[in-house]
């Protein structure tokens, strides 16, 4: 399918049906972030989840808020979202075993280690219950 994954509306989340067992966000979550805010990242969580079989895993590695800014006079739109953003990266987790996103439980796999500090972000899996509850 052509097109963004954050979609522009939340009814179109809603009619996302399951499609994947594992979906990977790797070094993604920055950029959703700045380009469409906390709505748009949030879009992307639930669509992700929608997009999970029953059982399903969503393999994540977040940036840290501490990288946002560096970015954040790229463009005017990115500057605007930057200042409005209130949902950190920190509570991501909090936000994707909420009843609002769904998943069951998650798990820190492991903080590489790299030479380059920008590298060496969490990686998180999350799971989506056998039994879907929604």
């Amino acid at each position: 399918p052509q097109g963004n994954y954050v979609l522009d509306r939340d009814e179109l989340v809603e009619a996302q049906a399951p499609e994947y067992d594992v979906v990977l966000c790797l070094s993604l979550t920055k950029w959703v972030h700045l380009n469409w805010g906390d709505e748009g990242l949030k879009r992307m969580f639930r669509r992700i989840y929608r997009h999970l079989h029953p059982g399903g895993i969503l393999v994540l590695e977040p940036q840290p808020w501490s990288s946002y800014g560096k970015r954040k006079t790229l463009t005017e739109t990115i500057y605007k979202n930057y200042y409005r953003i209130q949902l950190r990266p920190e509570q991501f987790s909090s936000y994707l075993t909420s009843p609002e996103v769904g998943f069951s439980s998650y798990e820190l796999v492991a903080t590489p280690h790299n030479t380059s500090r920008g590298f060496q972000r969490s990686v998180y899996l999350f799971h989506k219950a056998r039994s879907p509850s929604h």
